[in-house]
């Protein structure tokens, strides 16, 4: 895991949403983040072409409940939810090359992100750390800091 990366999550409490260069490397991200105390979860994003599938991946990735009801409110629920999520440090979210379900499905990107940058906030609130790392991303994210 590269310099500001690791700075980055060091900080268990940090919280946010960063584009992260495509030469990074997904498993070197998430176990580094791992090594450093945190859940870490990948959903590779050129499989996903709408909603369903982008919370099918995101279910299945970050191993919701059974429960999960497949819809914009479950999701945000589950996100939030410390009971349903494992007992971490912090929480890193590696959505890796999301730019085509952004471009073909706008409104949609538009609710997961604030989705998920409400849940940093949250998170941050509860004392842990939760960062959306979005890697490939084009220009779905032009408003993003990049880490």
């Amino acid at each position: 895991m590269r310099g500001k990366l690791r700075r980055l999550l060091a900080d268990s409490q940090q919280t946010g949403i960063f584009r992260i260069d495509e030469g990074n490397d997904p498993a070197d991200i998430l176990a580094g983040a791992e090594a450093l105390g945190w859940a870490a979860f990948r959903v590779a994003g050129g499989e996903v072409q709408d909603k369903s599938a982008f919370l099918n991946r995101s279910a299945s990735a970050m191993r919701f409940p059974a429960y999960f009801g497949q819809n914009w409110d479950a999701f945000e629920e589950i996100v939030n939810d410390p009971d349903a999520m494992p007992e971490a440090q912090g929480y890193l979210l590696l959505l890796d090359d999301f730019a085509a379900f952004a471009r073909s499905q706008p409104g949609e990107w538009a609710t997961a992100r604030a989705i998920l940058a409400d849940a940093a906030e949250r998170w941050q609130t509860q004392g842990r750390g939760f960062v959306v790392l979005l890697r490939k991303a084009g220009r779905s994210a032009p408003d993003v800091a990049w880490v």
